[in-house]
């Protein structure tokens, strides 16, 4: 690969792969890379402007974006579109990591989804591994720490309660706390 090309003499090269959702600051950016330097050339597959955008995925090389891709859904069919990949990282393996934090980020979308297409349009079984990230997201979920309520605190000296609003304002309006009348 020529990974060692992006290198300087004294620098180090530091991958960063991001997922999200929207990643809205880098869709222009991805869409661009993806027209530019689509990975793999012949096998990306068009899709609808109606179809959903699940994930969206932008893998960063010195915080310079290398690699990107979207997960799409029109209709029945899941499947990754727009993959992009710099000269130095045009391989399967960067297409597979974008890939996998892609279909991580829309777990909850795929819960019925036992199939998606990757980039070469070949069929790519996630059910096991949806299952067991919605399997994890429930651990974390029951691990969390459960609400107790609201806390009352008694000052000191205060034993008895504060008295009820008297009944002469009973059925006259309140104005709004900030405001004077």
């Amino acid at each position: 690969m020529m990974i060692d090309s992006l290198r300087g003499p004294e620098s180090e090269l530091s991958l960063m792969l991001k997922g999200t959702r929207t990643a809205m600051s880098f869709v222009a950016e991805a869409r661009r890379l993806a027209i530019s330097d689509p990975y793999p050339a012949a096998g990306q597959p068009g899709y609808s402007t109606m179809a959903d955008v699940l994930a969206r995925a932008v893998l960063f090389a010195n915080w310079e974006v290398v690699g990107a891709g979207a997960l799409v859904r029109a209709g029945s069919v899941t499947r990754v579109v727009e993959i992009g990949l710099k000269p130095a990282f045009r391989s399967d393996e960067y297409l597979r990591r974008l890939t996998w934090r892609m279909v991580a980020d829309a777990t909850h979308e795929l819960a019925e989804t036992p199939v998606i297409e990757d980039g070469h349009r070949a069929p790519l079984d996630i059910a096991a591994f949806v299952a067991r990230r919605r399997q994890n997201r429930a651990d974390d979920r029951a691990a969390r720490p459960t609400r107790i309520g609201r806390i009352t605190i008694q000052l000191p000296g205060r034993d008895r309660p504060l008295p009820a609003a008297s009944d002469e304002r009973a059925g006259m309006p309140r104005a709004p706390k900030g405001y004077t009348v």
